[in-house]
């Protein structure tokens, strides 16, 4: 919203309060709207007149995200992996079992279940990449000397 003030865009509308998602469905249609909002109008509509059913619909659009969110992380990397990929086709199941969860124990609950999806899967997605990236441009003799740093039981012999 700020970028949207300075830049003085008539809609400053990016996000609602995603924080506050009882199930990850209404994380999603409330974190990045404008993306949301082209996802809905130019993907999901359109599958749905051609006969598609709202969760064939619905994972379609998640596939062609996905597909989006790898290729933008992979590319200035240079690093083609499919982690941002897997890490979003993995929240698909999240969707009825989410539901599931805000209907039968309670939205808070669902909540928690969304933020534990958020905590878990950011960082761990990133850590793979990091890794990958390390293991790709610094080559294994890198890796190899990590294997060989001096402890301190060992630091005496180096004194000496």
């Amino acid at each position: 919203n700020t970028l949207g003030e300075l830049l003085q865009f008539a809609d400053r509308d990016f996000y609602h309060d995603w924080w506050n998602a009882v199930n990850i469905a209404k994380f999603w249609s409330t974190w990045n709207l404008p993306v949301h909002r082209w996802c809905v109008r130019h993907l999901y509509k359109p599958l749905l007149h051609a006969g598609c059913t709202k969760t064939t619909g619905m994972l379609i659009v998640f596939f062609t995200s996905a597909f989006f969110h790898e290729y933008l992380i992979s590319v200035p990397l240079r690093v083609f992996k499919i982690w941002a990929f897997l890490g979003m086709m993995v929240q698909a199941p999240l969707f009825p079992f989410t539901r599931f969860v805000e209907k039968n124990i309670g939205p808070r609950m669902g909540n928690i279940c969304v933020w534990i999806s958020l905590i878990l899967g950011q960082p761990l997605a990133v850590m793979m990449y990091y890794h990958d990236f390390v293991v790709e441009h610094f080559g294994p003799d890198l890796i190899q000397s990590y294997g060989q740093i001096v402890t301190f039981n060992t630091s005496s012999q180096i004194i000496r």
